[in-house]
């Protein structure tokens, strides 16, 4: 969304993960299912607002943390976000809004309804268990597909949060309603602390970046970052692999009487292994992020032997999962 792509929120629903096969044979078989059960309607809006709305509102939570704390969440910026599956939450919502409001439904027939999408959430987690805010999609995306299915639960909403308070205020006197806009005063003040209160947090962010180390994960998210990393430089490079580690040196002050307590400093090391050599970056860390780049090239034979990441074509870098599992974006 900031670079402009904003395809993208359409685009990334588009892939399925591995086993490819059994992926798509299994969301075809769900979708197939949805259609059949709350046509094709509500099948289109539902895959609307499990992909594009439960993506927004999620993002916007991170950002709203973001902005109060800007290191907050790196792992959670730094990692991929796609797939069928806010989708796929979306239609099981769907499914479940169809059958809870089924004629002739009994009590136990919608306990056997919840049981089942319970079954389902923890089946999910099974497979995937390494949860982070971004799972939160799924269940913001199961939600709106139950409200895209409930007959009339748009317009009640829209009642309840616009037109009936507008009524209400309509039909009170000048008395009243000067009392009324004190009240809504009086319970503005509350809000606007609230509003106010991030704010405040927000002119220490610089005291709390201070005292944020780096990590691999921040580490990989500055450089893909729009920091001004030297990404050009490695774009046109023959570089088979790609190792990511943070360093600490120490900074002599004086000597003798002149002495003072040494400093460290926290670096963001990358090297970038080729055929014949090796092109290690070091970004300087301060205050929460990389501040500056160093760039030089070594031999082959001082490289590391194993890597923690790869280069893509336009000078980016991603993560290796470690120990064989899943990608996990945190060190």
């Amino acid at each position: 969304m900031r670079e402009g792509k904003v395809w993208f929120l359409f685009t990334s629903g588009m892939l399925v993960d591995r086993p490819i096969i059994v992926s798509l044979v299994c969301f075809v078989a769900l979708a197939a299912l949805a259609v059949m059960l709350v046509g094709v309607g509500t099948f289109w809006w539902s895959a609307f607002l499990g992909q594009v709305a439960a993506t927004l509102l999620v993002y916007a939570l991170v950002g709203a943390v973001r902005w109060v704390v800007p290191a907050a969440l790196e792992s959670v910026v730094a990692s991929p976000d796609y797939g069928v599956s806010t989708v796929s939450a979306a239609w099981l919502g769907s499914i479940a809004a169809f059958g809870w409001h089924g004629r002739a439904r009994s009590w136990i027939g919608r306990c056997w309804i919840a049981v089942s999408c319970v079954a389902v959430g923890l089946f999910a987690y099974t497979v995937r268990p390494d949860l982070s805010v971004l799972s939160s999609e799924h269940l913001v995306a199961f939600a709106l597909g139950v409200a895209g299915a409930s007959p009339g639960f748009w317009p009640a909403a829209l009642d309840a949060t616009w037109r009936k308070p507008a009524s209400k205020i309509g039909a009170l006197s000048a008395s009243r309603r000067r009392r009324a806009g004190f009240v809504v005063a009086a319970a503005a003040a509350p809000v606007a602390v609230a509003i106010a209160a991030p704010v405040g947090l927000a002119a220490l962010h610089r005291e709390i970046a201070n005292r944020i180390r780096p990590t691999v994960t921040r580490c990989a998210h500055d450089w893909n970052g729009p920091l001004g990393a030297p990404r050009k430089a490695i774009r046109w490079q023959a570089t088979t692999f790609a190792s990511l580690t943070t360093t600490r040196l120490t900074i002599v002050r004086g000597f003798g009487g002149e002495a003072r307590p040494p400093v460290w400093v926290d670096y963001c090391r990358y090297a970038f292994v080729g055929r014949s050599t090796t092109t290690v970056v070091l970004g300087m860390w301060r205050r929460g992020r990389v501040a500056g780049w160093t760039l030089h090239d070594e031999p082959r034979v001082a490289a590391p032997r194993r890597g923690n990441a790869s280069v893509r074509p336009d000078g980016r870098i991603r993560l290796h999962p470690r120990r064989g599992q899943r990608l996990v974006l945190s060190s």
